[in-house]
């Protein structure tokens, strides 16, 4: 978990925009964690016109045949056991909003795609200068649990992963609630420079931008399920 004390720039922000950005804390891995967190929003408000999960985890930077349980486990609670938990958490308030364009955000990753996987392994050696693995491949995987709604075909690891309710978190509250007004939007962000990634492509400001005009323009009538921030359909 990510503390808001060791979040300078987020702090700053939120001094700057008194009444507007409120700042809160949970671990998304612990059920108890994040029922505080609804009860304290739920004594602010009865409804929220969007909710995006954004936090993950990359953790096991090695080839898949290397990196062990531990490093899968840690990437999959809080990539995958987190979202479950933000979804079934917040998907309520979402329902009592009247906002046109509501919806849950999940932020997924082109390097889940089942479809170019081959293109992310050889992008994924280029980068890091490694020769025959995916030094990403936990992350890969976390990120194939809640992106596996789009895969209508599976092969090989992503066919035990379906097997589990957390890969299927996306699909099955997408089927529950889209009906009622609040689809589950998949969105990638794009290769950002940030502090968990330096070798990203684009800056944060762009990536934003266009992340805002995405899910800022979505509805439950859209048939596009995962976009980038561009706007544009990924493969899966």
């Amino acid at each position: 978990m990510r503390s808001c004390k060791t979040a300078p720039e987020l702090q700053a922000l939120a001094e700057k925009n008194p009444g507007r950005l409120i700042t809160l804390e949970a671990d998304f891995t612990v059920e108890e964690s994040v029922e505080i967190l609804r009860q304290k929003i739920a004594s602010m408000t009865s409804t929220l016109d969007q909710v995006i999960y954004v936090a993950g985890v990359f953790i096991g930077l090695t080839a898949v045949t290397q990196v062990g349980l531990a490093a899968l486990k840690q990437n999959i609670e809080v990539n995958v056991y987190g979202a479950y938990s933000a979804a079934a958490a917040f998907s309520s308030f979402l329902l009592k909003s009247d906002y046109p364009n509501r919806v849950f955000v999940l932020f997924g990753s082109s390097f889940g795609s089942i479809t170019t996987a081959k293109e992310n392994f050889d992008f994924h050696n280029a980068a890091f200068g490694t020769t025959g693995i995916n030094a990403t491949a936990v992350y890969d995987i976390s990120k194939v649990s809640y992106n596996s709604y789009q895969a209508l075909t599976w092969r090989s690891f992503s066919d035990v992963l379906t097997k589990t309710a957390e890969a299927r978190l996306a699909i099955e509250f997408d089927l529950e609630l889209r009906p009622q007004g609040v689809p589950f939007l998949l969105v990638h962000p794009g290769l950002v420079q940030t502090d968990m990634n330096n070798k990203g492509m684009i800056s944060v400001d762009t990536s934003v931008d266009g992340l805002v005009n995405v899910i800022g323009k979505y509805s439950a009538e859209r048939k596009e399920k995962f976009l980038d921030y561009r706007g544009e359909e990924l493969p899966w």
